[in-house]
Formats: structure tokens, sequence, C-alpha cells
């Protein structure tokens, strides 16, 4: 887990402590499928070569890039995904099991009950037995007209579906088939048969309770190929979509960094169907199940990162042509990277009515002085056309290295809502929300522009946080903590502490911790004090602990309240023997338009505290923090894994509140059902208030 959303979580889960009766309950963690994929286990198949039949040029290509996004992007061990290539029938009974032992192969010996996860792909020929009407894998050295040398496909369900019981309902089992079964070789008047079956559509077997498809094609139409990336079309969009494009708006997703099922499925169906009818003018409709999967948007693989980079180019220039100025078109010169189709587009649009040879003359000055880094012989040679010219100043140490384009972008994406040094203009990003790749990829190339900038290095920290890499992002978060950065401090310190990245060093995190809330952090603050209150590597000090936690509640910190509650209650530390001014904290703190708080005094008016909040309703409470968009919705969940809940009746309350507001089709049940909770986060970003 990120540092920063960690950090949040920590704040959320301290509604358990409000009355300061035990430790703080944890954090519910993530529930989405795929993400705990230690014991998973997949099986790959890339069958290139036959011994009857003509080749599947890219098959080994698509079989090596699926096996580089399971370890790498999904965190499979390398140990548990099986590659097979050109793999023969007896292969495909070692992996599968026969029709008359399923047990008998390796991939049901090696799934654990209730921990695997499991994938299986096929890239290669897919063939129908015109006897039988049903589909099969053809093994290198099956005959494609002689249905019993295949591998039916029937029989990969059926087996499957044992294996599926076995990991159970809460484990999803995925098969991706990258084939089209029509007898077809992807080539146009070239058949695997010996007899002619135009139009054949073979049945399709079905595929038992949980098990979620993915087959190239639907119906009587071949699989096509990607030619530009060398791999199968449906192979490269479901890398390209993982890697965020599914979830990007322009593909109508919402763009909050997780690749939700559904979207994925739009976006197979959409981007496989046009590139079909680009590449060889016929239809390609992939089939893919329905399923409650979502997945973390990642960088692409390397087999796709180069149309990844085309696509993002692609969409880059439609906004700047959608805006039409000046400064859209310098923004995407200046920052489209080493694929930049639309260069020359963009100049002529920015040179509109002006002389051509000035433009290349510019363009020469720009190539020569800008590799040398000679960046003030370059603004010297400008004439009437200097389109670098912000570029050029900012690597000079402009006074406003903002107005480059390169810093604008990182900003952008992933500029912290907490950090002290971001500029007032620019709206922060929640962690939550950052489109990792691209913002790796902004901050990156201005965090190299600008290294004495700190909140570039930070930012970058926070992206490579984002996607879990936490070894760069210790190095980015170091960087600019030896800069000053304090919000950099505190996130290095968490990741000293959980040893995220680095050796972990408790000593050294709570030394950061310190240093960071002595420059004005109050969330350090607070973690410096829970380290003392428990004894975290450190010694433990109680005294020293409440003092911390007073500083960074005056500091505005709120989680830190609950901390101070329990000795109203008891008059220790010197605290005055009065809860009432315990409680008050929480409403001063409500007041200011702090979620958690809200949240908390929700739960205290539902746990007999009602009288030291009069004339406030729980409800009332619960709804305004939603108003506080996606931190209200995860202060309000926070509340299910409380000590002190929320009561039935407030819960239905708000969910005939939402009900009516069109956002949760579930049952007025009282409880934070899974609907519900989704329903929770979908009402609080629609409705959220700044």
């Amino acid at each position: 887990m990120s540092a920063a959303r960690r950090i949040a979580l920590i704040a959320a889960a301290f509604l358990g402590a409000a009355c300061g009766l035990s430790p703080p309950a944890r954090a519910a963690p993530d529930p989405a499928p795929f993400a705990d994929n230690a014991d998973s286990v997949a099986v790959v198949i890339g069958n290139r070569s036959y011994k009857q039949t003509v080749p599947v040029d890219f098959a080994h290509n698509d079989a090596e890039a699926i096996r580089s996004y399971l370890i790498g992007r999904l965190g499979y061990r390398e140990g548990n995904v099986f590659v097979l290539k050109d793999a023969t029938l007896n292969e495909f009974n070692q992996a599968f099991g026969t029709e008359r032992n399923p047990q008998a192969g390796r991939l049901w010996r090696s799934v654990r009950e209730g921990r695997s996860n499991v994938f299986v792909y096929f890239s290669g020929h897919g063939v129908p037995d015109l006897t039988t009407r049903q589909p099969f894998l053809l093994p290198q050295d099956g005959n494609p007209n002689q249905g019993e040398s295949g591998y039916s496909l029937e029989t990969l369900y059926r087996n499957l579906d044992l294996v599926k019981r076995k990991i159970g309902p809460e484990r999803q089992l995925v098969v991706m088939v990258d084939a089209c079964f029509t007898g077809e070789t992807g080539r146009k008047g070239e058949s695997l048969l010996a007899v002619s079956a135009p139009g054949f559509a073979p049945a399709k077997p079905k595929a038992e309770s949980g098990i979620v498809r993915l087959v190239a094609t639907s119906g009587a139409t071949p699989a096509n190929w990607d030619e530009t990336n060398r791999l199968g079309l449906l192979t490269s969009r479901f890398l390209m979509g993982v890697s965020g494009q599914a979830d990007a708006k322009e593909a109508q997703g919402d763009g909050d960094g997780l690749v939700q099922w559904a979207e994925l499925k739009r976006y197979l169906r959409s981007e496989v169907a046009e590139g079909a009818r680009r590449a060889s003018g016929r239809e390609q409709v992939p089939e893919v199940d329905d399923a409650p999967i979502v997945l973390k948007a990642s960088l692409p693989v390397e087999a796709v990162a180069g149309g990844v980079a085309a696509l993002r180019d692609e969409a880059a220039w439609q906004r700047a042509q959608a805006l039409g100025t000046r400064e859209a078109f310098e923004a995407y010169v200046g920052s489209c990277g080493e694929t930049c189709t639309y260069r020359s587009q963009a100049m002529d649009r920015l040179l509109s009515g002006r002389r051509r040879d000035a433009a290349a003359i510019d363009q020469e000055n720009w190539a020569k002085f800008g590799a040398q880094r000679q960046y003030q012989a370059y603004l010297d040679s400008c004439g009437e056309v200097c389109a670098y010219r912000g570029i050029a100043e900012g690597y000079l140490g402009g006074s406003n290295p903002g107005s480059d384009p390169r810093v604008k972008r990182c900003d952008e994406l992933a500029v912290g809502t907490d950090d002290p040094d971001r500029p007032k203009s620019v709206p922060g990003v929640k962690l939550g929300r950052i489109e990792a790749s691209a913002a790796i990829e902004a901050c990156r190339a201005a965090a190299s522009a600008y290294p004495n900038l700190r909140r570039l290095d930070y930012q970058l920290g926070r992206a490579y946080d984002r996607a879990e890499r936490s070894k760069e992002a210790f190095a980015a978060y170091d960087r600019a903590a030896k800069a000053g950065s304090s919000a950099a401090m505190n996130n290095l310190a968490t990741l000293h502490e959980y040893g995220q990245g680095v050796k972990r060093s408790q000593a050294e995190a709570y030394r950061l911790y310190r240093q960071a809330g002595e420059a004005g952090n109050v969330v350090a603050l607070a973690n410096a004090a829970r380290m003392l209150e428990y004894g975290n590597g450190i010694p433990k000090d109680d005294a020293q602990a409440v003092a911390l936690y007073k500083r960074a509640v005056a500091g505005g910190d709120v989680a830190s309240i609950s901390k101070l509650v329990p000795h109203y209650a008891s008059g220790a530390y010197g605290f005055p023997k009065d809860l009432r001014q315990g409680f008050d904290l929480f409403r001063q703190a409500a007041d200011k338009g702090d979620p958690v708080a809200m949240a908390t005094m929700a739960t205290l008016i539902d746990n007999g505290f009602s009288r030291y909040f009069p004339g406030v309703r729980s409800a009332d409470m619960v709804l305004r923090a939603l108003k506080k968009g996606e931190l209200g919705a995860a202060s309000v969940s926070a509340t299910d894994t409380a000590q002190q809940k929320l009561r039935p009746e407030t819960i239905r309350t708000v969910q005939r509140a939402i009900k009516d507001a069109d956002y949760y089709p579930g049952a007025l049940d009282g409880r934070f059902n899974p609907v519900f909770v989704r329903a929770l986060d979908q009402y609080a970003r629609a409705n959220e208030a700044e």
C-alpha cells in the first residue's frame, strides 16, 4: 500500500477510538478482485508453429506479452505462470487434464483453495469439428481436419469449472482465447480445412458458473492481427485497455485510475471492431463475459508501450485541436515526447499566416541549441518565431517555471493536495485519482528539467506510489525530502516504517516524522505521536505522544482528536475533566468542513453521546460528509469497521436518500452491503461540494 494512501486510511480508522476505550480498528482491505496474486496461477499458451498447417505469426509474442503483464503488473509469481509455446496435445492434457481425468492437470494441482486467482490464455489456431459442430484448440501436432487430434474447448471449460469450484467463489478464473473457430487462418481466402465451410459458426460450449471468458470473436468471423504491435488484435487491445486506456475519458471511462471490467468490455468491443475494420475490412466483435473484476491501471508492457504512446499522443493532439488556442498547440509541441506525430501540424497552426521558412529556422535553432543545452543562445537566435521560448526560459531558471508545459502537465496529474509547496492556482490531485503511467512520464520529464523544484520530485514519488513502485517512490521522495519538502519527508518516513522500497528502519521513520512535523506537517506529527504511543520500534512515551497529538490537533489534524478525547474523560495529563470540551473538538472540525469529524460525530450520536450534540441528527452528518467527495465516502464507510458503528436506522435513512437520488438500487437493509458501498462512492463524487 502506498504511503500517502496508508495515512488516509489510518486517519479514517481513528473513528473506532473516538471514546478512547480501545485501540483504533484497522481499515478494511481493498476488496477489488485480482488485488492479491501471491498464490495465483496462470497457464499461457502461444502456438505459432504447426506440423500440419500454416503458422500463427505472432502467437509467441502474444504469450510473452501476457506473461509480462501477469508477472510485472498483476503480481503473479514467475514460477506460477506456466508458459507453453507450440504445445502438443499431450502438453494440453498435462496442463488441463483429460476428459476422463479432469483433475490430472498441473493447473488443478497448483491452485490453492480460497487463495488463487487463475488466468488461462491461448493464442493459436482454433478449428471447428464439422462432424460434432464443436470447436477445439489446435495443438502443435494436431490435424485441423481431425477433431479428435485437438483439445476440445468444451473439455477445457468443463475441467476449468472444477478448478473454479476448488478456488472458491471469492476468487476469479479468467479464460482468454485469441483465436477464432471458423476454420480460417486470418488471411483472406485461406482455410485450415480441407472442406470449405463459409460462414461456419461453431456451437458455443457452455462456460460453467463463475468462469469469465474473453474470446477474440463471436459468430462466423475470423480473428485479426495487430500488425503494428505484432500481436493478436484482442491481445493488443486487452493490454492497452488494462494499461489505463479503457479507463480514459476518451474511451468513456471515468478516469479514476481503476479499470472496471465493464469499462474494459466496452473498450474491447469498440477497439477490436474498429481495428478489424481497418486491418481487413471485416467484422470482429469479441465475446466478453461480465465480471466483478477491478484492475489497477498500470504502465503498459513493452509489447504495447509504443502503441499506447501513440494513442496518448493522438488524444493530446485532439485536445489541442479542440481548444484551438496558441497555448494548447505550444503545450502539445512541448510535451509530446518521443512520439510526436503531429509536431509539424502543430507548428503549422502556431505559425499560421507567417512565413514557413521562419518556422524551419526556429526548429533548426532549437534542435541545435536545445540538444547542447545552450538555452540562452537559442533565445538570442529567436526572430519572428520563437516557439520554445517558455521552455528555454524555464531551463534557465526563469521566474515562473510553472509556465513550462512539462511542469504544468506534472502539476495537472500529480500535485499533492497536502503539499505546502503546491501553487495556489493549481488544484490538488487525490492519490486515488492519479493516472500513474501518465503522471510518471510527465513528472519524470519535469523533474529532470527542474531538479531544484522539489515539489516535482514529490509529485513523481506520488505517481510511483500510486503505481506501487516503492523503490522508485523512495528515490523520488528522498530527493524532495533532502530539498526540504515536508510532505515528502512524511511519505519517506512511512516507507522506512513499513520497509517498502528500503530496509525497514523505525528509528529513521521516527526521525523523519519529527523532522517533517517540526517543518509544519501535522500528519507527520500525528505519525510520530503514534509511534511513541505504541512503542513502534522506539521507546514508548505516552506523555510525549499526547504532547505531539495536541500540536497536531492545533494544526488541524482531525484524526488526532480521538487520541485526546479519553483524557478529557479521565482528566489525565493536565486535561480538564470535561468530556464536552473533547467532543467539541469534533464539532469545531466538522464546522470547518472535515468529513472524518462529521462521520465521527454521527457514530457518537448513534452510540449514546447525542446529549453532547443537541439538535444534530446522525444521518444529516453522514450526508454532509458525503458532500466532501471520496474522502467523505471513505470516512462513512470506515464506520462499518470501527468500534462505534452507525445504527441500522441511520444507515437506512442514508440508503433511502441515495436511492431517491438514483444512485442506490439495493434494499433498505441498514447494512454496508457491497452495492451500498459502491453507491456511497458514486453519490459522493457526483455531489462533491468544494
